[in-house]
């Protein structure tokens, strides 16, 4: 197989980024649904002040990847971190090290940035993606759990 080419997203990607999810979220039995709509994955990563960037991955012209990161923010550095959201490679293209290529280019960018941390989350049932971030030598932090408010739950909360 031939290299992974990495780009920024651009607004023409929207419907294929949308696809790639779809497929990414089918792949991992995402065990919730997937909701976002072409404005709100448009808004959210191309409006004036985004709230997340995407990168393409392609191989000869066919898109092969994706990964969908974003800044945060920790007080016990006092410095800038990057999330990535989803990283996926279409099946026709695992194994060849696409996944890491995307990696080591979004590690790149924290390094530009100056991110003290470059965290994700994964499925705990994804043992394929496990070992893959082993072996790229990211270590599970145990010591913290996930805690999640979801749309009505957020408002619930809000209104005291």
């Amino acid at each position: 197989m031939n290299t992974l080419s990495i780009r920024p997203a651009n607004i023409a990607d929207v419907p294929l980024l949308l696809s790639l999810i779809h497929e990414l979220a089918e792949a991992e039995d995402f065990p919730y649904g997937v909701t976002v709509s072409w404005e709100a994955l448009r808004a959210s990563l191309f409006d004036p002040h985004p709230a997340a960037e995407a990168l393409v991955g392609e191989v000869d012209g066919h898109p092969a990847a994706f990964a969908v990161f974003y800044e945060s923010f920790a007080t016990t550095t006092g410095r800038r971190g990057l999330h990535l959201d989803d990283l996926f490679v279409r099946p026709q293209f695992q194994g060849a090290g696409h996944g890491k290529a995307l990696m080591v280019h979004i590690a790149g960018i924290a390094v530009e940035r100056g991110c003290a941390r470059f965290e994700w989350w994964a499925q705990r049932g994804n043992a394929a993606a496990l070992r893959f971030y082993e072996s790229i030598g990211a270590r599970q932090l145990n010591e913290l759990i996930v805690h999640r408010l979801q749309d009505d739950d957020i408002a619930l909360l809000a209104r005291g």
